[in-house]
């Protein structure tokens, strides 16, 4: 299994490099560090391509050493592309486990908010991915998972509830809605979905009113991982919504945003010991 990293050498890239080299030590997932030469849409001439690869591959070389020295047991190399940023490391999303960018998206902010290079990354990669901001990890406990309508957030509970398996944490649902039948049936679906991955897991139901991004916000000021799912159209793009772009904007966690179509690649091969 892979797990892609988005390093440019910014303070944000750094704090996703060491959140992945971390896991990558746990799960013994190989790390593949992308560092990308904004070309600018093809704008830039030659020379400054080769002055901007140079320090790229400077940057590259640098951020795997880092990773290298907190994960020596895990396979780590380094990547250097010229592109777009985000449509680099959305194809490079197909064939991974896991892609893992950094933020430094902290503010509240509430709204429309597509100038974000991880919220359109969110948007738009095939397999989960993960916004790490720059913050502190201790004091932390639990995997936190959204918990929405219908189908809409099974995959983001069986991601969690492998993570939380991984970790030795209690997985944390939480669901913003009023306490009528819809809102406790999907509870007690989450409740299963999360059983059926693994029997033995520690669950802590939470019901809030209010907003539901409001809710995981406060929710990853706490939590060793934030999970939210993303609906997949089937055919064009589909926005992330209200919810999942206000998280990723105000986080201060990390947060895995998991397509309807992809845990599947994180379960095969996976059981608990």
């Amino acid at each position: 299994m892979t797990i892609v990293v988005g390093a440019d050498g910014s303070v944000a890239s750094r704090a996703a490099v060491e959140w992945a080299a971390r896991r990558a030590e746990r799960t013994r997932d190989a790390l593949v560090l992308v560092t990308v030469v904004d070309d600018g849409w093809g704008s830039l001439g030659e020379s400054a391509l080769v002055e901007l690869r140079a320090t790229a591959e400077e940057r590259a070389e640098r951020e795997t050493d880092v990773a290298r020295r907190i994960a020596p047991e895990v396979e780590v190399r380094g990547v250097v592309a010229v592109g777009s940023p985000i449509l680099t490391l959305a194809e490079a999303s197909r064939d991974a486990d896991l892609v893992v960018v950094g933020t430094h998206k902290v503010g509240y902010f509430h709204g429309r908010a597509m100038g974000s290079r991880s919220l359109q990354l969110a948007a738009v990669a095939a397999s989960p991915s993960a916004v790490v901001p720059v913050t502190s990890w201790r004091g932390r406990s639990g995997v936190a998972v959204g918990i929405s309508e219908g189908r809409e957030s099974d995959e983001a509970v069986r991601f969690g509830a492998v993570e939380a398996s991984r970790l030795g944490e209690p997985l944390v649902l939480v669901r913003a809605a009023d306490g009528d039948d819809v809102h406790e049936r999907a509870l007690e679906r989450a409740a299963e979905l999360a059983a059926a991955v693994d029997p033995d897991l520690q669950l802590d139901v939470r019901s809030t009113g209010g907003d539901a991004s409001d809710a995981l916000i406060a929710v990853t000021r706490r939590a060793v991982l934030t999970v939210t799912g993303r609906r997949v159209a089937s055919r064009g793009f589909l926005p992330l919504g209200r919810t999942n772009s206000d998280l990723l904007m105000n986080l201060a966690g990390p947060v895995v945003v998991v397509p309807q179509v992809a845990v599947e690649a994180v379960l095969v091969g996976w059981s608990v010991a």
